[in-house]
């Protein structure tokens, strides 16, 4: 699986995008991805959103996905298959969370633009379903999901400009002892806000320090502080 995996990721992202290749490979990609066993469930009514809104970031972001190297307690190092769940399950969840914020204010416009599968522009009123047409539930629902992009209201809007503004500096004064340019602020708008989001190397690269230590950075500085942030604004 392993193999397969890091074919049909490779021949995604050997295609520009927008691109008719890219789309057909990313289709083919993304179901053998949902096949996978250890993708996170909920009993939640509105499930199916949250993981349409997952498969959509999955599209656009799996040419930045990497690989956990780190051995595990009895040093084991994971599988391509088991670090890409765990990568799909850590933005899952977090969809799943904004499920029970309450969000009156959300809408779908039908005049959004959006790509179909040739990669012209287009909008999710010329794309949706006539409504004689039978349903169905996987290449439909990514269908859907793709022009739901960046859906980025409630409690997850509200960390997003705390990021960006970080009037108190929390995020700022953490960094580098050695080189204050690379903090927190920084890397979470580079990996996390940023679309493409820039990778750990190039980074690293930028800022003249190793990938290691950034990456050590990032892991044992950063996101502790960035799910201390998210717990203030009511993720539990």
């Amino acid at each position: 699986m392993d193999e397969q995996l890091k074919k049909l990721i490779d021949e995604v992202c050997c295609y520009p995008d927008p691109s008719p290749e890219r789309q057909k490979a990313l289709n083919r990609l993304l179901i053998v991805i949902q096949q996978l066993p250890g993708i996170y469930k909920s009993g939640h009514q509105d499930y199916l959103e949250a993981l349409n809104l997952t498969w959509e970031w999955v599209s656009r972001k799996i040419c930045g996905f990497e690989a956990r190297s780190r051995s595990d307690s009895k040093g084991v190092s994971p599988s391509l298959q088991q670090s890409l769940v765990i990568w799909i399950n850590g933005y899952l969840k977090w969809r799943i969370k904004d499920l029970y914020i309450p969000d009156s204010n959300y809408t779908i416009s039908l005049d959004r633009p959006t790509r179909n599968d040739e990669g012209d522009e287009t909008s999710l009123l010329n794309i949706l379903p006539d409504s004689q047409s039978p349903i169905t539930l996987d290449l439909l629902d990514i269908k859907i999901a793709q022009i739901q992009e960046n859906r980025r209201q409630g409690v997850g809007e509200r960390i997003r400009q705390y990021i960006e503004q970080d009037e108190e500096g929390k995020l700022t004064a953490s960094c580098l002892r050695k080189n204050p340019e690379c903090h927190c602020q920084l890397l979470a708008m580079r990996l996390l806000i940023e679309n493409p989001p820039h990778k750990i190397s190039d980074i690293a690269r930028e800022l003249n320090i190793s990938n290691q230590t950034l990456y050590s950075h990032w892991k044992k500085n950063c996101l502790p502080l960035l799910r201390e942030i998210g717990i203030n604004f009511g993720y539990e």
